[in-house]
């Protein structure tokens, strides 16, 4: 039992001595101890670029110092300024960390050896960015180090529909930055989506009420700026139509203002300029045209924008029976009744019934043949019955 009891003591002495010796030998004791590493050191930032040369240190920015054998980690404080433990302390705010570099040797080179010295960006700093305007959340947000404009406009909840995204404002101190972020996330202008600095102001305006061209998408409405020569295909560039789920669009509604409704084929958006607050409709089904009557094929007809009466009936064939122009009348609306249309000018809409009567001739013949039907079926009536007396 002595003899267990003295190993025990002996092995606690020798632990005892070993952390001393370590403690001692790393040159941490007393007055002379330096401060160790934070553990936000082992939290790695990210950055897209490198940050030595442009990005400008400032409160919140963490450091990493080598000073021979001693490491550590200082923070810059909210004055600018970093205090390195028996050196001083070193204004560093709105310097480069090369400049901050060369600042923080200058002190500490009177303690230790320079060239056994060194100094790095540990962890970058956040800060806050305000943003106005027509964005889903205003106000002013957390931004994480070299944070791109279209990240940030993201983070906030992105642009409302009535956003005009063609002339985003950046406030920078005493310069204004134009951005037309619709080059940005349409066309690949990555040049233009600028990185955010602190202090920033970010304004993102409202397309005008009165000049505006609205798209109505199923189950989504947004708007983007009017522009003169501008068409439709453009303006669904410009709101981002094709991110958007495609639903297999056939044909786009037409509301101008003081207008009747017109239709047209996707295919034609390209050609298709339209003018101020104007609605755009994104329409799924196939437009259809039914025409009946006195035709050679009796059916319904692709809505086409160009046509008139005269052409569905053309495409659905005339006969020897087929009536005159003249005679031809439209069914339309939800509950219909004729209408006389000039066949080569007035324009047919999706849905319309389009008849074509006999031409008054065959009309005179078969009211001819009916009177003559009628008559024999009378007389054989009459014949029958006076024999049966």
């Amino acid at each position: 039992m002595r003899i267990l009891l003295a190993i025990v003591l002996f092995m606690c002495c020798f632990s005892f001595g070993q952390s001393n010796t370590s403690l001692f030998a790393s040159g941490i004791t007393g007055s002379d101890r330096i401060s160790t590493r934070s553990s936000v050191v082992m939290q790695p930032s990210q950055a897209e670029l490198a940050v030595d040369s442009t990005y400008k240190l400032g409160p919140g920015d963490f450091l990493d110092l080598m000073l021979e054998d001693n490491y550590l980690t200082v923070q810059i404080y909210p004055d600018g300024t970093v205090a390195i433990e028996e050196c001083g302390v070193v204004d560093v705010g709105g310097l480069t960390l090369n400049e901050a570099r060369e600042e923080i040797l200058k002190v500490v080179e009177k303690r230790y050896k320079r060239e056994y010295c060194f100094v790095q960006l540990s962890v970058l700093k956040k800060f806050r960015v305000s943003i106005m305007g027509a964005v889903s959340f205003v106000g002013q947000h957390s931004v994480d180090p070299q944070t791109r404009l279209s990240y940030f406009i993201r983070q906030v909840g992105g642009a409302v529909p009535k956003a005009n995204l063609e002339d985003v404002l950046v406030i920078r101190k005493n310069d204004t930055l134009h951005v037309n972020f619709n080059d940005v996330q349409n066309n690949g202008k990555f040049e233009d989506d600028i990185m955010l600095e602190q202090g920033d102001r970010i304004y993102v305006p409202f397309v005008k009420l009165d000049d505006n061209i609205s798209l109505i998408f199923p189950g989504y409405q947004t708007s983007a700026p009017y522009k003169e020569g501008r068409t439709i295909q453009e303006y669904f560039d410009l709101v981002g139509g094709g991110r958007m789920h495609n639903f297999g669009y056939k044909n786009i509604c037409i509301h101008e203002p003081g207008k009747e409704p017109k239709w047209i084929p996707v295919s034609e958006m390209k050609n298709t300029v339209v003018g101020p607050n104007t609605e755009l409709e994104f329409v799924l089904k196939t437009m259809d045209v039914y025409v009946g009557g006195s035709v050679a094929r009796i059916g319904q007809f692709d809505y086409n924008p160009s046509w008139h009466a005269i052409d569905y009936i053309a495409a659905a064939g005339i006969n020897t029976i087929t009536g005159t122009w003249n005679q031809v009348k439209v069914w339309r609306g939800d509950k219909p009744e004729p209408i006389s249309v000039q066949v080569a000018q007035d324009p047919i809409l999706p849905g319309d019934y389009i008849e074509m009567p006999k031409s008054r001739y065959e009309s005179f013949k078969d009211f001819t043949l009916f009177v003559a039907s009628l008559l024999t079926v009378i007389s054989s009536a009459f014949i029958i019955y006076v024999n049966y007396k």
